[in-house]
C-alpha cells in the first residue's frame, strides 16, 4: 500500500519525533548542549557563529523513515532547533561524520 504524504505533513511528523525526546538542556559558555536519556549529546549549539551539530543518529533516522537526503534531514533539524530554541541556525552539520 502506497501514501502520499505531503512536506506539511513529514516536517510535523519528523518535529513531533524530535520533541517525543527527552533532552537535558546544558549551557557551557559559548555552547548549548542537548543530552539524551542515556547523557550522550545529540545536539551541540555555538552562539558566535550559530553553528547546529546534529548527531549522525537523528539523521540517520529521519533518512531511513522518510527516505530524505542527509541534507534535508538537516535542514529540518535545523527549522526544528530554531524554533523551539530561538536560535538562528547558520550552519548545519552532523556531528559525527565531522568528526
Amino acid at each position: 500500500m502506497k501514501y502520499i504524504i505531503t512536506e506539511s505533513q513529514i516536517k510535523n511528523i519528523i518535529w513531533n519525533y524530535f520533541d517525543s525526546m527527552k533532552y537535558t538542556d546544558l549551557e557551557d559558555g559559548g555552547e548549548i548542549f542537548l543530552y539524551n536519556q542515556n547523557s550522550s549529546p545529540d545536539w551541540g549549539y555555538t552562539f558566535d557563529d550559530g553553528r547546529l551539530l546534529v548527531s549522525n543518529d537523528i539523521i540517520s533516522t529521519i533518512e531511513g523513515l522518510f527516505n530524505l537526503s542527509s541534507d534535508e534531514s538537516l535542514e529540518y533539524a535545523g527549522e526544528w532547533f530554531e524554533d523551539r530554541y530561538g536560535y538562528s541556525v547558520q550552519e548545519i552539520l552532523n556531528w559525527d561524520i565531522m568528526n
